[in-house]
């Protein structure tokens, strides 16, 4: 659990619900993850109060749309969302692509050619709108596997050719699950398939959401304007 200013001078306290998503987010983090940190810097430049706690992500998601949690962070916009929640303005953009070894040497990639290709997913995962209509239409064929991590040792063995993620999500767990040697044999595609902005989801069940939105809103603009959101972001980059 985290906190801006003194509960004293605040004028309005929030409570977030938040999922484990390293690098984003994650109690385990110094600050909670550099998301957690532009939005306790966001809500601090309008006198706010924040307190985040963990839970799964759908529970995190439920107790908002309930009105248990005042909001959410880091969510893809999609119509039940705006029926259900009041988003913000966009606090980053995830852009999704593709690792693979260095040695394929692949110089073209998209989805008129991933037929070629064994790809790996992640069960449960949404890759962007375009990723997921393709996928559905059996363009081409996914490996799945439980999770991120599995698929990155999958990569490294060569069970699959690509593993499809986030950039800097990717970049984070490769990082962290193979050894440097394996991790320097991986390249990110410079091409995304996919940029989607991500959002904080405010609850529409509480009396003050409007204003929390504002606020956040407000707050993020201000960061923007003095550097300091820039400086997160590039020291999230550096680590």
């Amino acid at each position: 659990m985290i906190s801006g200013i003194s509960a004293k001078s605040a004028e309005l306290r929030v409570r977030i619900a938040s999922g484990e998503f390293q690098p984003y987010l994650s109690a385990s983090l110094p600050n909670d993850g550099f998301i957690s940190k532009i939005i306790t810097a966001a809500f601090k430049q309008e006198n706010v109060v924040v307190a985040i706690a963990y839970y799964p992500w759908k529970r995190s998601y439920d107790m908002v749309k309930k009105g248990e949690a005042d909001l959410t962070p880091f969510w893809i916009k999609a119509p039940e969302r705006e029926q259900l929640f009041i988003l913000s303005d966009p606090i980053d953009v995830v852009q999704y692509g593709f690792f693979y070894l260095k040695d394929k040497k692949i110089t073209q990639l998209d989805f008129n050619n991933l037929n070629q290709y064994k790809v790996g997913v992640s069960l449960g995962y949404s890759y962007g709108s375009a990723f997921d209509t393709a996928r559905k239409n059996q363009q081409f064929i996914c490996d799945e596997a439980p999770s991120d991590e599995i698929n990155i040792r999958k990569l490294i063995a060569k069970r699959i050719d690509l593993f499809t993620a986030d950039k800097t999500l990717g970049q984070y767990l490769i990082s962290k699950t193979l050894h440097p040697k394996d991790a320097e044999k991986i390249t990110f595609f410079p091409k995304n398939f996919a940029e989607e902005p991500v959002y904080l989801l405010i609850s529409k069940r509480i009396k003050n959401g409007e204003e929390i939105a504002d606020k956040f809103n407000k707050g993020l603009k201000k960061i923007k304007q003095s550097g300091e959101y820039q400086r997160i972001m590039q020291e999230a980059k550096n680590n």
